[in-house]
């Protein structure tokens, strides 16, 4: 298998945690622990971030039964992978479906260092305001209320990693848009 085979392979795997098919502890096979999470102009570092991120996306309640539709997994010429698709989730009783979606992740060694995302990715989950900075702004200040109330998830065994949720703002924009 090449490594541009191997690469696809983990993204594919990390897509079955994304729609809930997979345990969200099943991470740490995917991901380094420092891994950085850069949404728009926001940048996130470590995997215990992203996994409490998850968890706290699947308790958002918004919609039910939520899916992941990949549309087309495409490995680049600088060997990340970009994935292309949408989300469904049950709505009352209406399925309903999100605008298409992509982020794009870089890996080195098969495991996942870096991820680009955008806040459209989150608004089917969390809702339209996340589309602007002050609602994403707004969504991470709910999540930290959340944390105060909700067992974390800690996917490193308790290494030490950076112990930063938010670094900074970035200056680079996601190109996949």
């Amino acid at each position: 298998m090449t490594e541009a085979e191997r690469n696809r392979a983990t993204v594919t795997r990390l897509l079955d945690i994304l729609s809930g098919r997979s345990p969200i502890e099943s991470g740490t096979d995917l991901m380094a622990p420092d891994v950085v999470a850069n949404v728009d102009a926001w940048r996130f570092q470590g995997i215990n971030v992203w996994a409490n991120w998850m968890q706290y996306l699947r308790t958002r309640g918004r919609v039910e039964a939520l899916t992941l539709f990949v549309d087309r997994i495409t490995v680049e010429n600088d060997d990340t992978v970009t994935v292309r698709g949408c989300w469904s989730a049950m709505r009352g009783e209406r399925r309903v479906f999100s605008k298409l979606c992509s982020a794009r992740y870089r890996l080195e060694h098969g495991r996942i260092v870096e991820i680009w995302s955008t806040r459209r990715n989150y608004a089917f989950i969390c809702g339209a305001h996340v589309e602007h900075r002050t609602g994403f702004a707004a969504e991470l200040l709910r999540t930290w209320w959340w944390k105060m109330r909700a067992p974390q998830l800690d996917l490193t065994g308790r290494v030490q990693v950076r112990p930063a949720g938010f670094l900074a703002p970035m200056t680079a924009q996601f190109a996949g848009d």
